[in-house]
């Protein structure tokens, strides 16, 4: 499980090893996609957590939840 704390504020590398991490402990219930490019060119990442076994996401019902799309706004990645 990635050590993840909620006194602090991660930046993008951060942000991006902590999703990673949890897509790698738990594949059958997290999948790590980029989805395109920031305007300084890095990814930007899609999160789908689902049980795999019994179907992709896109099978199912969703439930949509972004975060940080301002730049000043980067309380959503900690949430």
């Amino acid at each position: 499980m990635p050590d993840v704390r909620f006194d602090k504020y991660y930046g993008y590398e951060d942000l991006t090893r902590i999703l990673h991490a949890y897509a790698q402990e738990f594949p059958t219930l997290v999948g790590i996609e980029s989805i395109g490019k920031s305007y300084e060119n890095r990814d930007i990442w899609l999160l789908t957590v689902t049980n795999f076994a019994t179907g992709t996401g896109s099978q199912k019902p969703a439930f949509w939840v972004d975060g940080n799309i301002h730049a000043e706004e980067v309380a959503a990645s900690s949430v």
